[in-house]
């Protein structure tokens, strides 16, 4: 009997294995959607008129049928007449008391909107606008410039080639501008084999890019972003190149997030240790230095999860490079002080326009002790030795987070061994790099 089940056993696994999907790209193994409990509504809360509420011609009406209602023999002249006067006497009270509640009301309302209209423009460089609730350009009233249209159109041309020619993906709709590259252009697809929403982007490849635009180079790129999945990295699903009126376009595909960093900051010590996370696994894979700033870091389920991978191998130069590159050479602890940055950026509301702390920034994380000992760790160490990421990773702010992604993961789920091909384009993007910012 015991032999029997064993044999049913051992069929239903070839069966099961048989069905289950491979790791290819269009995946994300590490995102889960959080389970939508419909809670009940409650009925709503019956709340008690307040004086200054209540109809003052019905409360008249209803004291005169109770006073018309009452028994004569209790009731004698005097005491109607003054009866009388006395609930004339209230009703010029209560008249007069609703126009002293109003009046206080409104001078109440104009004071408080005027100082929050004060508080908004002394604090307005802590202010942040997210993404999905920021008006656009027609909204504002600014019409479109002419060049910025035919761009705009023309990518939605080839898009729209790129579509024909993979079945797989329907345009929902071209998205408005996102981050700060202007020439790359975003766009809402439909996987119809996942039946799932995805994020196209499509940037034009300069001539920086190391890469050799040919099927084998999309082979091996897709073959390396497989290799580098990890719970706080965001993933590329697929990479594609496209050749458009004798120039080159890369299409990359990516996940919906809910937001970028600048939209949801919180978590500091959270957030903070995963990115650090991603940026140690990326490092450890030997992947180029990343383009690390608030915008390349995205929020899924509270998780964050470090995103751009590809500007780092297609060449393109970093919006916080002018801050940091020329200080500091290529390669040597860079990505601590964009972290450095990122970190201030999360604490104080605002990104930092400065390669180091003045003393007024200092001021601005100085209620988080741990925060401020930090950043002078990072930006304040002797004879200009910039800490490596490991040393930030055992720093009190980050030593006692448990992370609940990483608890059980196997030991060998987060290093996978790396084709010879891969390990060679990786080197070869380094080299590039190195050279081009010397």
């Amino acid at each position: 009997m015991f032999s029997i089940y064993q044999q049913l056993n051992k069929k239903d696994d070839e069966s099961g294995g048989s069905r289950r999907s491979s790791d290819v790209t269009g995946h994300d193994r590490f995102y889960r959607e959080s389970p939508r409990v419909k809670r009940k509504k409650r009925p709503p809360n019956r709340r008690t008129l307040s004086a200054i509420e209540l109809d003052s011609s019905a409360m008249t009406s209803a004291r005169d049928y109770i006073k018309n209602n009452r028994s004569a023999s209790i009731e004698s002249s005097t005491s109607n007449a003054s009866s009388s006067s006395s609930i004339n006497n209230l009703e010029d009270k209560f008249h007069f008391g609703n126009k002293i509640d109003s009046l206080a009301k409104i001078l109440f309302n104009r004071v408080s909107i005027t100082r929050a209209r004060e508080s908004e423009l002394s604090n307005k460089k802590h202010l942040y606008e997210s993404l999905d609730q920021s008006p656009t350009i027609r909204e504002e009233g600014i019409e479109y410039l002419e060049l910025e249209k035919r761009s705009r159109d023309q990518a939605l041309n080839i898009c729209q080639v790129f579509l024909q020619a993979a079945t797989r993906f329907t345009l929902i709709e071209q998205l408005h501008n996102i981050g700060s590259r202007v020439d790359k252009f975003w766009f809402a697809v439909k996987d119809t084999l996942l039946k799932t929403d995805r994020i196209l982007t499509l940037t034009p490849l300069g001539k920086n890019c190391p890469l050799s635009v040919c099927p084998s180079t999309k082979e091996i790129l897709n073959k390396l972003f497989l290799f580098i999945q990890h719970p706080y990295v965001c993933p590329i699903l697929d990479i594609e190149f496209i050749e458009y009126e004798e120039e080159n376009y890369v299409v990359v595909l990516q996940p919906i997030n809910h937001g970028s960093l600048k939209d949801l900051i919180y978590g500091i010590q959270v957030l903070g240790r995963q990115i650090l996370e991603a940026l140690l696994f990326l490092k450890d894979r030997g992947f180029p230095t990343v383009h690390l700033h608030s915008g390349n870091v995205v929020i899924q389920n509270g998780m964050a999860r470090v995103a751009g991978l590809e500007n780092s191998l297609l060449g393109f130069t970093s919006r916080i490079h002018p801050l940091v590159g020329p200080r500091i050479p290529y390669g040597a602890s860079i990505e601590s002080i964009c972290f450095g940055h990122l970190l201030f950026e999360m604490t104080a509301g605002y990104e930092l326009c400065l390669f180091k702390l003045s003393r007024v920034h200092y001021d601005d994380v100085a209620k988080y002790p741990l925060v401020y000992e930090l950043m002078d760790f990072i930006f304040n160490s002797p004879e200009n030795r910039y800490p490596k990421l490991e040393e930030i990773l055992l720093h009190e702010l980050f030593r006692n987070i448990d992370l609940r992604e990483l608890r059980h993961a196997p030991v060998n789920t987060f290093r996978p061994i790396l084709n010879p091909s891969v390990v060679r384009l990786l080197d070869d993007i380094k080299r590039h790099n190195s050279r081009r910012y010397e």
